[in-house]
């Protein structure tokens, strides 16, 4: 068991991925976990420790060394560090490319001087049917319907033959039921 204190970072102190530690903080609040990573230039050590509030999750704990009071290594870990698991960069960097569509196709569901009920139903929509924009203050869905403010039911207008008005027509009557569970204004003709 080996103890730090006044000198926390010697020349000779390491700390080893996979050991125990203690730590104090600057706060004087205690801190126990395993050692995940070290950077002796920047004296920065995170360690991971069960979570408290959640089963089989963990919580990651970052400490700059020149803001801790005490560390004691409870658990020497000798030995090679456990492999760090496989990481598919090509995978990460796809999902981020996806990530970053979606945001710019969130960005435009949002009304310019719209109401607040216009805009919690193309929320709603949106989240039905990714074929939605705004055309001024008028809601379009699927290119065929029109939803023209105020946004109830009976602001729905279709193209001939529209086979989408009915399922569209649920949606909106679905959300202001929703709406008005909530204690949220609906447009006084629905």
């Amino acid at each position: 068991m080996r103890k730090t204190q006044d000198s926390i970072m010697n020349p000779e102190e390491i700390f080893s991925i996979g050991s125990v530690v203690r730590i104090v903080d600057c706060h004087k609040e205690t801190y126990k976990g395993t050692v995940r990573s070290f950077d002796y230039n920047t004296k920065i050590l995170s360690i991971e420790a069960p979570s408290p509030t959640y089963a089989q999750l963990s919580d990651i704990y970052i400490f700059n060394l020149d803001y801790v009071a005490d560390i004691e290594v409870l658990e020497e870990k000798s030995g090679a560090p456990e492999p760090l698991p496989f990481i598919n960069v090509s995978k990460i960097s796809q999902r981020l490319v996806e990530q970053e569509k979606d945001r710019i196709k969130q960005k435009t569901y949002i009304g310019v001087d719209v109401s607040p009920e216009g805009q919690r139903l193309m929320n709603t929509i949106s989240k039905t049917i990714s074929d939605c924009r705004w055309i001024e203050k008028d809601i379009v869905v699927l290119g065929e319907v029109t939803i023209k403010p105020p946004y109830g039911p009976r602001d729905l207008h279709c193209s001939e033959g529209s086979k989408a008005l009915a399922h569209i027509s649920k949606i909106v009557e679905k959300h202001y039921d929703e709406e008005a569970k909530l204690g949220r204004p609906v447009p006084s003709h629905c």
